[in-house]
């Protein structure tokens, strides 16, 4: 409840924490509604749960989130089709890294669809994944 109503928080850094199902809902409830939140870091995290997919369901509702790291992350399928769809949704994500996702050429082939619409994006990190010529 504390973050829904912070005005403080710009910022928050889950790297290297497993956050359970029920409280990874409650904390993507939290920031979807908090106005000065901006920088989600979800760096070396297993997302594959229903907790980590509310934590995305922030990129769909809060418009000044701007930045998201999910860098060395092993995403499930489920969470993967998520973050597409949110990322469809959000138009003013400005930072992406999505460096050693293991993304091969059928995520790769996804990716420029679900950010199509966004005119903000200035940094997009693809590094160490397997998309070849036709995933791009």
């Amino acid at each position: 409840e504390a973050l829904k109503e912070n005005k403080y928080l710009t910022y928050l850094n889950l790297t290297r924490i497993n956050i359970g199902h029920k409280d990874g809902k409650a904390l993507g409830k939290a920031l979807k509604v908090n106005k000065y939140f901006t920088y989600l870091d979800l760096y070396h995290k297993y997302i594959v749960d229903e907790g980590s997919k509310a934590l995305l369901e922030v990129l769909k509702e809060n418009k000044n989130f701007t930045s998201l790291a999910l860098s060395h992350n092993n995403i499930g399928v489920e969470v993967g089709k998520a973050l597409v769809e949110a990322l469809k949704e959000n138009k003013y994500l400005t930072f992406l890294d999505l460096n050693y996702k293991r993304i091969q050429n059928r995520g790769g082939k996804a990716l420029p669809e679900a950010l199509k619409e966004n005119e903000n994006l200035t940094s997009l990190n693809l590094r160490y994944n397997s998309i070849c010529d036709e995933g791009v």
